[in-house]
């Protein structure tokens, strides 16, 4: 029988009639690469009803009416982010949960994530409690858990991965001199916890100016001014697109929507995202998802390791990636013709094994047929520590 899952995390779905438009942002966790997240667990799984009820409902209501906690986990284990409330609510409910995707976040895999809040804390155990394993993004979280006397774990990075269910990664590069749909993507915002915020910025301005000058689509996933701009120019924040424009470097606010306007997309709708990507030649830039979604297309994608969150899964999954320095100094085409992405292939057919192999242990009901019988630990589970995460 299929189970009725309650989500906690990251959203599949926003209504594209939701308004304010700040609200749809809101709802996708102010980030749209979270669609992502959810959009995956929600197609893999099996089930009766997805939602339909709060965190705010009575305890008894939720365990009436549903049968599993599930949670589209991102970069839970930080500072930032409390979720004692979320803690109070599995301790009540008490009902089996699944977690997958769970990430912490600093600026690079040798500091020590401090100062976690105690109610994230209470939420990770609660939910360890109530589940065979949790699903962690890589060696960093799962090493920050295990700080936390949480062992009951497995390494499986975003459910995103696993979009395309038993159809494994088959991406192949085309000529360089081929490659003419390129898509940048990248942040205003994020450099604050990159591992060299400096040089963080001179990447982001670089990409950014890129796809300016080259007429590439700039895909925005967290950065409200210019997403608020583009969905409604009259409600924009014209001193934090004053911010942006700063840094970036354009005069005004002016010149850089009028580039935002030629350059800027975003997009609510996981499977209208991938519909685009489809028909794109390479994507490159320091966000995750923006990669992913070219990934499950088998469209090149180079990634730009910017913090231990995204160096910790681009290791585990192989995923052709550069550093700070290489994405400032090289030229795009020795980046791209160094990037490895059989090596991505192999490793995605072996961790999607993993990862059946999980939900069978958590009791849950999947979609995929790739059959998790037969999967044999090997060297390839270890993260590979690439030389070119080293910091300049």
């Amino acid at each position: 029988m299929m189970e009725r899952m309650f989500p906690l995390g990251a959203h599949h779905w926003v209504d594209p009639a939701e308004r304010p438009y700040t609200k749809r942002f809101e709802t996708a966790g102010e980030n749209l690469g979270n669609l992502l997240i959810g959009n995956g667990l929600y197609r893999q799984l099996q089930h009766a009803r997805w939602g339909g009820a709060s965190i705010v409902d009575p305890p008894a209501r939720i365990r009436q009416n549903f049968d599993r906690i599930v949670s589209p986990a991102a970069n839970f284990l930080c500072r930032h982010f409390d979720f004692g409330a979320w803690a109070d609510l599995v301790e009540a409910v008490d009902l089996p949960c699944l977690m997958v995707g769970l990430g912490a976040q600093a600026p690079d895999d040798q500091q020590r994530v401090a100062d976690i809040p105690k109610g994230t804390v209470r939420f990770v155990k609660a939910v360890a409690e109530r589940c065979h394993s949790i699903g962690v993004r890589g060696q960093f979280t799962a090493e920050v858990l295990d700080s936390l006397g949480v062992a009951n774990l497995d390494i499986l990075g975003c459910p995103s991965f696993y979009t395309n269910l038993s159809q494994p990664l088959a991406v192949a590069k085309r000529a360089f001199d081929e490659v003419d749909r390129i898509v940048l993507n990248g942040s205003s915002n994020v450099t604050a916890h990159a591992y060299d915020p400096e040089l963080a910025k001179q990447v982001e301005r670089r990409f950014f100016r890129m796809a300016d000058a080259g007429n590439f689509p700039y895909v925005l996933q967290s950065e409200l001014p210019e997403i608020l701009y583009l969905d409604d120019a009259e409600a924009a924040d014209s001193q934090a697109l004053s911010r942006s424009a700063a840094m970036f470097g354009y005069p005004g606010v002016q010149q850089y929507t009028a580039v935002l306007d030629r350059i800027g997309k975003r997009f609510f709708d996981a499977q209208e995202w991938f519909d685009w990507m489809r028909g794109q030649h390479l994507s490159l830039g320091t966000r995750l998802h923006g990669a992913v979604a070219a990934l499950l297309q088998n469209v090149p994608a180079i990634i730009v390791c910017h913090d231990a969150r995204t160096k910790e899964l681009c290791e585990l999954m192989r995923f052709p990636h550069i550093n700070l320095a290489e994405a400032r100094d090289l030229p795009v085409r020795e980046i791209y013709e160094r990037a490895d992405f059989e090596a991505a292939n192999r490793r995605h057919v072996h961790m999607l094994k993993k990862y059946v192999a999980f939900l069978e242990k958590n009791g849950v009901r999947h979609r995929f047929e790739a059959p998790s019988a037969g999967l044999k630990p090997d060297s390839s589970d270890l993260p590979h520590k690439s030389q070119s995460m080293a910091k300049p």
